[in-house]
């Protein structure tokens, strides 16, 4: 979760503080056997003491518990295993994530050297393993991998558009072959090529998938891999291989890359962003705590390894559980003609602004009231050209939100004169990057002069109207885009203000 510069709220450094809990509730419901017992059909708490062995007072408690967090459900006399258990906690199930689970708990104590890498650097940590205690781990990061892998790769696969019947795939670090799996089912007469470490690629058995073994950062075995399949491949997929790596190693890799794809082909950067989330940030810290050298990149750094090695024309997808896909191609290619509005996204977060949502113009709520509250209670009515009567009306703006589809929300905060020019920066971007019809609406009055004069604006190239202005509910564009907004109670509460970004 990311702590939002408008929370002032204990609930969420409770929230913080106790989330270990909450994981300890998971792993013991796991331990002491509850999920299993439970099954697909339900158990009687009676059955389910018995089996697992817990006291009678204790695990009473505890499966109440375990109903309250929404692990179990109750019906009657019986526990059942809630939805969520069922896809991530149920041992039958292909999505779960046990072994995910399992080597999270190698890596929380990990995380208790942190001070030790941030005052000595990193690496200074990640000390030698014996060969045994090496395949031991290397094993569950395997079973690990694969858990994460068949969410993962369905979310990646679903978010293309669609693809020709046949060509070539070759998955840089392949892992398993998951990725490759998932992707063959969709597409069957692909044909599909594993690149990763020999003792990784020796655990697929796929014969669908040809396997090649393969050290990136190894010239000899680049040179290699390039002889065999140089500009053979649609696709090349580059799956959590990124964070791996520094950025000389990573410039090598892209250059390996470009050299495997066709002219007419494109690479997959399917990886966490250090911008893209707060998991992705968290995610660097990860990086940080367990390797020499990996580390998560943002969007720009990774956009400039890209074009670098000769992949021109980007674009990005957001995928639904923190991961990002980038896809490169040399030339422009159909398959790159994603959502652009999430480019102008990317784009107002990177600009000042701490939020920024995509949303249905149509959606935003206009009501009688907030003409009201502007004439009757606010001291700017009448006397700022960009406030009540001289502003837009709502009926006009009603009017022109049915000229739009798409609509960017943005949360920003004091000063205010930095806050309107950064919207106006974000229109001139979105109107540069061919959005002919860009309009921004300001939260607050218009502060380019300190009075307005009587007769004209003096800066009508500056003026934008407020939201407010125009009769739109701003709590309720605020909710509506989940931007926690509250009214300012306290002298020394956050003040933040919201805008608006009409895009075609």
């Amino acid at each position: 979760m990311k702590i939002m510069p408008s929370s002032g709220s204990y609930k969420t450094f409770c929230d913080i503080t106790t989330a270990y809990r909450l994981a300890s509730v998971i792993t013991q419901a796991l331990k002491q056997g509850i999920i299993e017992i439970t099954g697909v059909s339900g158990n009687t708490k009676t059955e389910i003491l018995a089996v697992s062995g817990m006291q009678t007072q204790e695990g009473d408690r505890f499966l109440s518990l375990l109903v309250n967090v929404g692990i179990l459900e109750m019906y009657a006399d019986r526990f059942y295993l809630s939805q969520f258990s069922r896809k991530y906690l149920c041992k039958r199930n292909e999505t779960n994530q046990l072994d995910v689970l399992e080597f999270e708990q190698i890596l929380v104590d990990k995380w208790a050297n942190l001070d030790s890498v941030l005052q000595h650097g990193q690496g200074t940590v990640v000390s030698d393993q014996t060969d045994s205690a090496y395949k031991k781990r290397l094993i569950l990061f395997q079973k690990a991998m694969h858990g994460a892998a068949v969410i993962r790769s369905n979310e990646l696969w679903d978010a293309l558009p669609c693809l020709p019947e046949k060509g070539v795939i070759i998955d840089i670090g392949a892992g398993d072959g998951t990725y490759l799996k998932v992707f063959l089912k969709r597409f069957p007469y692909w044909r599909a090529i594993a690149c990763d470490l020999q003792d990784v690629v020796a655990e697929i058995t796929d014969d669908s998938i040809t396997t090649h073994a393969c050290n990136l950062i190894d010239p000899q075995e680049k040179e290699q891999l390039v002889s065999k399949y140089g500009n053979s491949a649609s696709i090349v997929l580059l799956s959590n291989v990124t964070h791996c790596y520094s950025p000389l190693e990573n410039a090598a890799i892209m250059e390996l890359t470009s050299e495997l794809v066709r002219d007419d082909g494109m690479v997959i950067v399917h990886d966490f962003f250090s911008d893209g989330n707060c998991f992705g940030a968290l995610y660097d810290a990860h990086m940080m705590l367990n390797t020499y050298n990996g580390r998560t990149y943002s969007f720009d750094e990774a956009f400039r390894m890209l074009n670098a090695a000769g992949f021109g024309h980007t674009n990005l997808i957001e995928l639904q559980s923190y991961s990002h896909a980038i896809l490169a191609a040399k030339q422009p290619f159909n398959i790159l003609d994603t959502d652009p509005a999430f480019m102008l996204r990317l784009q107002a977060l990177s600009s000042g602004f701490f939020e920024a949502e995509i949303i249905n113009p149509a959606d935003i709520s206009i009501e009688p009231w907030v003409k009201a509250k502007c004439q009757y209670g606010c001291m700017f009515y009448g006397r700022k050209w960009s406030c009540p009567p001289h502003s837009m009306g709502a009926d006009d703006f009603k009017e022109l939100l049915g000229c739009y589809t798409k609509a960017i929300v943005v949360a920003g905060q004091p000063p205010l004169k930095q806050f309107q020019q950064n919207l106006l920066e974000l229109e001139k971007h979105a109107f540069l990057q061919g959005f002919k019809k860009a309009l921004v609406f300001t939260g607050g009055p218009c502060c380019w002069c300190d009075n307005c004069n009587d007769d004209c604006c003096t800066c009508p190239e500056k003026r934008r109207p407020s939201l407010e202005s125009c009769g739109c509910d701003v709590f309720a564009l605020a909710e509506a885009c989940r931007i926690s907004m509250k009214p300012i109670k306290n002298s020394d509460d956050f003040v933040q203000y919201i805008g608006l970004l009409l895009v075609e």
